[in-house]
């Protein structure tokens, strides 16, 4: 009964949690708009940018955060950052990803930017004049690659973890990414991806690739539409082309890479994305959710967990602060003595943070430890002076003393 407690009063603490930037009453935003200058493309670029709610939050220490890069970004902003903001910022007591920045990137014109060649022939063999434009991927990798991974990285607090993820053309320009530029990201999702294009130019090339290349520690997810018209009796490339990629992963995949794939029976090429993205999100980080009920009885499982975290994600991953901090609180009112261990492991971890000894200072006076709640309130004030909080609480422990 104890864990379905913990449970329940992490839930309710979790709804209730708002995010901490300062915004006017009568306004939701869920990004901002900026832009670029590209000298590969000589355009200028406009990119959408996501922060999750901690990002901006003065409570905890400051701290880094993956980078999802979107193409077709006008499009699946909503989606995705919706996705992240349910999934990985504790909605619901739900930690299934971690808090991730989106980085999207809307179209100028998308048929160049997202086709590895130039070609003049559609999907059906006949001439298609919208892909007058095409064959301008190479460049576009350049523009991601050079000019705004590096533009990111310099004006955010990125970790070094990167998602790319692209729908039909965006599709086949996030496998021929992993092609070409594998050590760009981290994980790649292709939905519904136009492997029909060119002949199926990059179809063809995934046998021997999938066979050679050495990819460890990457992901790859596919998703896949219904796009079978039972009326029409004709080849369907496009359906086909997936579904012949799938088999040659199954079948060849000695590259170390994690493949997932799904077929959706019920949606089809432009009703797909939403639900393949939550999917993806799953399958990549199917490595990153701990049992926070678990860890109320044992805050030391935490620590184990993101060990193993960090190894999936090949750098340090920390418990985060926040959720240290939360299962403290939680357990103050059930077991002091667990309160105490999981804010000194916020202390430990976070030694610079006035909010974790702090904590841990209440812990202890709660413990009924005077001293140590003194000591851990008096690194707290050098931490951050005149804080008033803890002057106040350092003021009432000396006129306590008999």
């Amino acid at each position: 009964m104890r864990s379905m407690f913990g449970t329940l009063v992490l839930l309710a603490i979790l709804s209730g949690r708002a995010p901490a930037q300062s915004r006017p009453a009568d306004l939701v935003s869920i990004g901002k708009v900026d832009s670029i200058w590209s000298g590969t493309l000589k355009e200028r670029r406009q990119y959408l940018v996501y922060t999750p709610p901690s990002y901006s939050d003065t409570t905890y220490l400051p701290r880094k955060y993956p980078v999802l890069y979107l193409l077709d970004g006008d499009a699946h902003f909503h989606s995705v950052t919706g996705l992240i903001q349910i999934l990985g910022t504790g909605v619901n007591g739900t930690f299934v990803v971690p808090e991730m920045i989106v980085v999207a990137i809307p179209n100028t014109d998308r048929t160049r930017d997202l086709t590895p060649t130039h070609v003049a022939l559609g999907f059906d063999g006949k001439p298609a004049p919208f892909l007058k434009t095409s064959g301008g991927m190479g460049n576009f990798f350049t523009f991601i690659k050079s000019e705004l991974i590096p533009e990111i990285e310099s004006r955010y607090r990125t970790a070094p973890y990167r998602l790319f993820v692209g729908h039909s053309l965006g599709g086949i320009t996030t496998i021929n990414a992993l092609y070409t530029t594998p050590e760009t990201f981290n994980s790649y999702v292709a939905i519904d991806p136009s492997l029909w294009y060119d002949d199926r130019l990059l179809l063809k090339k995934a046998k021997p690739y999938f066979t050679s290349a050495k990819l460890p520690n990457k992901a790859l997810f596919v998703a896949q539409a219904n796009t079978i018209n039972p009326d029409d009796t004709t080849s369907n490339v496009h359906y086909e082309s997936i579904v012949q990629f799938n088999s040659i992963l199954e079948t060849y995949n000695n590259t170390g890479l994690r493949y997932g794939y799904k077929l959706y029976s019920s949606d089809d090429h432009g009703s797909v994305p939403l639900i393949a993205e939550y999917d993806a999100l799953h399958f990549i980080f199917g490595f990153y959710k701990a049992s926070l009920t678990a860890a109320l009885e044992r805050p030391g499982s935490l620590t184990e967990h993101y060990a193993k975290v960090s190894q999936a994600m090949g750098y340090e991953v920390l418990p985060p602060e926040f959720q240290l901090d939360l299962l403290g609180q939680i357990n103050l009112s059930r077991d002091t003595t667990k309160a105490i261990e999981a804010f000194r492991m916020a202390a430990d971890l976070y030694p610079s943070s006035p909010h974790a000894h702090a904590s841990l200072a209440g812990a202890g006076q709660a413990k009924g430890d005077t001293k140590k709640a003194m000591a851990e309130y008096e690194r707290a004030l050098a931490l951050k002076p005149g804080d008033a909080d803890a002057k106040a609480m350092i003021e009432k422990l000396k006129a306590a003393k008999p």
